[in-house]
């Protein structure tokens, strides 16, 4: 009796760590994926490559982008022929603005629009969205690309939605888009060179 309850110990024990470590990332999903991975992310730098849509005509900019949570954000625009560069670096409350070789400092709100094109600024709104579900919606889930969407609710605004999607295999950000009313284009961005939890060099954030 002894040995037959040791046997049914041991089996149990042994059956509850199959199933403890038999558990990855392979039986997640595309979405439990992306939301551990973005779970642990502190710092990232990236390139994107933007095109700007307005009255029937298109503007293309590079942007470069380095963030670190929770509060500092820094954008570095430029356009294709490099005349012009525009450096926005937020730390906190302050906002330093740079425009060619003048620059000024103000104290502003938060400003929702440039904040959603940040990779973990869309998470948070996302996540936080009534309207977002954890299943898999298979219609979102193209190829090798899962796409994600959040209504932004921004008053007295003409963006209505912002879309990112992630390489199902990296789950790097692929390209971020900002619609208007019916779903028009407004902004679409190409990712490029992201670095998840860059080592990034904190005085970049400075508004000294």
């Amino acid at each position: 009796m002894c040995k037959k309850l040791t046997c049914i110990i041991l089996t149990l024990m042994i059956s509850l760590s199959v199933c403890a470590c038999g558990f990855s990332d392979k039986d997640m999903d595309i979405y439990e994926k992306i939301h551990k991975k973005y779970l642990k992310m502190e710092t990232y730098s990236a390139d994107l490559d933007m095109t700007v849509f307005s009255n029937k005509t298109q503007n293309r900019y590079f942007v470069s982008q380095k963030t670190c949570e929770p509060d500092k954000f820094c954008t570095l625009v430029t356009d294709p022929d490099g005349i012009f560069s525009v450096a926005t670096i937020t730390n906190g409350a302050v906002t330093k603005v740079t425009t060619d070789s003048s620059d000024y400092a103000i104290t502003v709100p938060s400003n929702e629009y440039l904040d959603l094109l940040f990779i973990n600024n869309f998470l948070k709104a996302y996540y936080a969205s009534e309207a977002t579900s954890l299943n898999v919606d298979t219609s979102l889930v193209k190829g090798n690309k899962t796409t994600l969407s959040v209504e932004t609710n921004i008053p007295d605004s003409t963006i209505k939605k912002v879309s990112l999607s992630f390489d199902n295999e990296t789950l790097a950000p692929d390209t971020i888009s900002v619609f208007g009313e019916n779903d028009t284009l407004l902004v679409n961005a190409k990712y490029e060179n992201f670095k998840f939890n860059d080592n990034i060099d904190l005085s970049v954030f400075s508004t000294d």
